[in-house]
């Protein structure tokens, strides 16, 4: 930002506003949303594009609330003055501040549900629980997407892509002048005028060079965990021009990380673990510190600071066979070798330096420095083949900011404070953490100064009338292509990126499956791929869903190799629904186009009435032997896929019984998992209502509906010696009616939500099967349909040929097609409960 620029710079009309709010984090939303609740006009700005909204809180998965009482979302209870004993232990060091946060945060667990925020039950037994901290359901992400959600609902106007290029130094006096800046627009430079300033834009975490100035050139090597926009151009600004400051200059929240990550915007994947089990050696190869020192919550804090004060801030983590087995899932595999010297090679280590490090982490005299061992992590001689990570240094926040007060209005340097301007979030943490860290604790402080702020901010401004702002919709869908490679090796690296982030596991029964199955092997990915929806929550949820370097597309993963499934191994993987579709077609067109050239025309265009009149077209023996052999044959394919696929699916170990087996059919009857759960399945606009759902229903029961009208019409042929046709008012003819009705509605639902859907998280393939299946279960429904309203004309003859064509065509292409999936998915549901009935029983 150019601090010497002024409001002078254009000659434009400046948009003027009560509330200004720098910065669309959890901070800025939180004081947007609350001024706007007082009564306020706000504007909104953001120096980020639309789709990395949400800055740093994008990473985050919980928040520190005090509470007297259990909640849903917490157990037991967390007082104010335990809050208050945490703040002391890491040494805040305004304690007023602190109380003012420990008190604040009490209610704002139930005023962010009351804006849509959605929070993981601990009862759901999905996530360890915890009395300090609640859990977002879907992880920042998820959170963002409901606050931006319900500012755009109250009228508080957003701008992406703007930035601040110029603050006016009035801005900071006592005089009562509003608030000028002149922002960096994709529309060019623009004057904003404000009745009052709420700056929640985040430090500086991702301006390198200004880390590199308080903390030496090694800071050139640290990852930035966090946005790549939290550059702290009008945080830098206000310290320059006389604002007080608060915590230590380049201090941050800093973790180890793995030096093949993302160098921005990697959040918590990046995150190493596991050095308690191994050894930590620099570029020398010598070690660094004892790495049993610290074996709590505390190593991922403590190893990101030990890297970050070296002259060469680069590491490696060195792990024998019996720590690599132990690790927890991880974005990138180890780098392996069969031995020191190769593994040292590989690395870029001084091989001599990693030799002698490795003979004497076991000599005696014990090494220096020591090495810490306990039971659950022996230190065994480091031989043979090894593993090696690659470590950096990783910056979440700055922890650098602004002094407040308790009204959270910036202090000056040369005291009392600026009565316009307001800051919350990571531009002013340091006044309440100083140089310590709670987890939890960083959005605590966001949600609770943001709402000081923008409450007082609004007191500043006034009452607003009731403004309807041009709020553009949410960014337009866009189709992001899924990375080229193997499905299963897609999925696998799509699973393994969500096994190791953990922010959606209560989203759905995928992700708390995929947790048991940490080896994801090839039979596992096929039972997650089937437990799959495809709701597509996850994708809105997912932090680094495309464009994101990641590019997570677990949706389109997922489908990609349900496809797979569906072809068996057999049919081109490119051209499996074009012939599936042939099939049909043939079958359509064939049994027709067989009843013109064997059927004589007198007894094909017949006008036949009365009971036995199908059978004088096409002979029931025809009829019911094709239909036994086509369905019998399909049906035997199907199951013998289908018990090959729940031997290749086995994995950890189940508790059978009547009540998982309860719970795996009640989940299949009702498609629990397709949002059956509050708050329900998400798209990019929010709860995405029950149509889809209730569409499946209509579609799967219309089609269980006409089966037993052809049970019914079975029953009654053989059984009592009644030929159809049958009346109207037959037991056959009323269930094939309100299923064929229920089909077409169903279908009708599904085609509706399909054309509206974004096709960013969509796989090409698994479209094409949707679309044929909708095709096919139509086409057998309006012909069955056709035929019982002009069975007693002359087109019967025709149409029973057409309906029956269809139904041997569904047939045939049942055990390779898209209407396999309920079997697959059943099963995957079934053994999902015995696994789940299983880990529950072990807790």
């Amino acid at each position: 930002m150019n601090a010497a620029a002024g409001p002078d710079a254009t000659a434009k009309a400046p948009l003027t506003t009560g509330v200004l709010v720098i910065g669309c984090g959890f901070a800025g939303l939180c004081a947007a949303i609350e001024a706007r609740l007082a009564g306020a006009h706000v504007t909104l700005i953001d120096a980020a594009p639309a789709h990395l909204r949400g800055g740093n809180a994008r990473h985050s998965r919980n928040i520190r609330l005090v509470h007297e009482a259990e909640t849903p979302w917490q157990r037991a209870r967390y007082p104010a003055g335990d809050f208050l004993a945490d703040l002391a232990r890491i040494g805040a060091p305004d304690l007023a501040l602190a109380e003012v946060l420990a008190r604040g945060s009490a209610d704002l667990g139930p005023w962010l549900a009351a804006q849509g925020v959605a929070f993981e039950p601990w009862a759901e037994g999905n996530l360890p629980w915890s009395r300090r901290t609640a859990f977002f359901r879907g992880g920042g992400q998820a959170m963002v997407n409901a606050l931006c959600r319900r500012a755009a609902r109250l009228g508080i106007d957003i701008r992406h892509g703007w930035q601040v290029a110029a603050l006016d130094p009035a801005a900071l006096g006592a005089g009562g002048a509003a608030v000028r800046i002149v922002a960096d627009t994709p529309d060019g430079t623009w004057p904003v005028e404000a009745a009052a300033l709420v700056l929640a834009s985040g430090g500086y975490g991702a301006d390198r060079a200004q880390l590199a100035a308080h903390l030496g050139p090694g800071a050139h090597g640290i990852a930035n965990r966090g946005t790549p926009h939290q550059r702290g151009g009008p945080l830098l600004w206000l310290l320059a021009q006389g604002a007080a400051s608060a915590g230590r200059p380049g201090d941050g929240h800093l973790v180890a990380v793995d030096a093949r990550a993302p160098m921005d915007d990697a959040g918590i994947v990046s995150r190493v673990d596991g050095m308690y089990l191994g050894l930590v050696v620099g570029a020398d190869g010598r070690r660094m510190r004892d790495e049993g020192e610290v074996a709590g919550p505390a190593r991922y804090s403590h190893w990101g600071h030990i890297l970050a004060a070296r002259d060469d801030p680069r590491g490696w983590l060195i792990l024998g066979a019996g720590g690599a087995v132990r690790l927890p899932p991880m974005l990138h595999p180890p780098i392996a070798a069969d031995g020191p010297g190769a593994l040292a090679r590989l690395c870029g280590i001084d091989p001599e330096g990693l030799a002698a490090t490795l003979a004497e982490i076991t000599a005696d005299p014990p090494p220096i420095p020591p090495r810490t061992v306990s039971e659950a992590a022996p230190l065994v001689p480091l031989t043979g083949a090894l593993v090696a990570i690659p470590m950096r240094p990783g910056l979440s926040f700055t922890r650098h900011g602004v002094a407040v007060d308790d009204r959270a209005r910036v202090r000056l340097a040369a005291g009392g404070v600026a009565p316009r301007m307001f800051a919350a979030g990571a531009a002013m943490c340091g006044a309440v953490l100083g140089e310590g860290y709670l987890s939890g604790s960083a959005l605590t402080i966001g949600g609770v100064f943001g709402r000081i702020a923008g409450r007082n901010a609004a007191a500043l401004a006034g009452q607003a009338a009731s403004v309807r702002v041009a709020v553009p919709p949410a960014a337009a869908p866009v189709t992001f292509p899924t990375p080229a490679a193997d499905p299963e090796d897609e999925a696998r690296r799509a699973l393994n990126i969500c096994n190791t982030c953990g922010f959606c596991t209560g989203l759905c029964a995928v992700f708390p499956a995929a947790q048991l199955r940490e080896g994801l092997s090839s039979g596992d990915i096929r039972h997650l791929a089937h437990l799959c929806h495809d709701c597509r929550s996850c994708h809105y949820d997912c932090q680094y869903a495309p464009p994101h370097d990641l590019a997570v597309n677990l949706p389109a993963a997922l489908a990609a190799m349900r496809t797979e499934e569906y072809r068996g191994g057999l049919l081109p993987r490119a051209q499996g629904a074009r012939i599936l579709a042939m099939v049909f077609t043939a079958c359509l067109i064939g049994v027709p186009l067989a009843a013109l050239l064997l059927v004589p025309p007198q007894a094909l265009f017949a006008v036949h009435g009365g009971p036995g009149s199908f059978y004088a077209v096409i002979p029931h023996g025809i009829m019911a032997g094709g239909a036994g052999l086509a369905f019998g044959g399909a049906g035997l394919v199907l199951a013998v896929r289908l018990w090959r696929f729940w031997c290749a699916t086995a994995g950890p170990r189940v508790r059978p019984g009547a009540r998982p087996l309860v719970r795996a059919l009640a989940d299949i009857l009702t498609l629990r998992n397709l949002g059956g759960g509050a708050p329900g399945c998400e798209d990019r606009n929010g709860p995405a209502g029950r149509a889809r759902r209730w569409s499946h229903h209509l579609v799967a029961y219309g089609f269980g509906l006409t089966f037993l009208a052809t049970i019914a019409g079975a029953v009654l042929h053989h059984g009592f010696g009644r030929l159809a046709p049958y009346s109207v008012a037959s037991l056959p003819v009323a269930l094939g009616t309100l299923g064929g009705v229920a089909m077409l509605a169903g279908l009708a639902g599904l085609d509706r939500a399909r054309r509206r859907a974004d096709r960013a998280p969509a796989s090409p393939g698994m479209e094409t099967a949707d679309r044929l299946l909708r095709l096919m279960l139509a086409i057998v429904a309006a012909t069955g349909l056709a035929l019982l309203a002009l069975r007693d004309t002359a087109g019967m003859g025709v149409l029973l040929a057409l309906h029956l064509g269809s139904v041997l065509g569904l047939a045939l292409c049942l055990p390779f097609g898209k209407l396999s999936h309920g079997a697959y998915r059943a099963a995957a549901l079934v053994r999902h409960a015995a696994e789940r009935a299983a880990r529950d029983h072990g807790r």
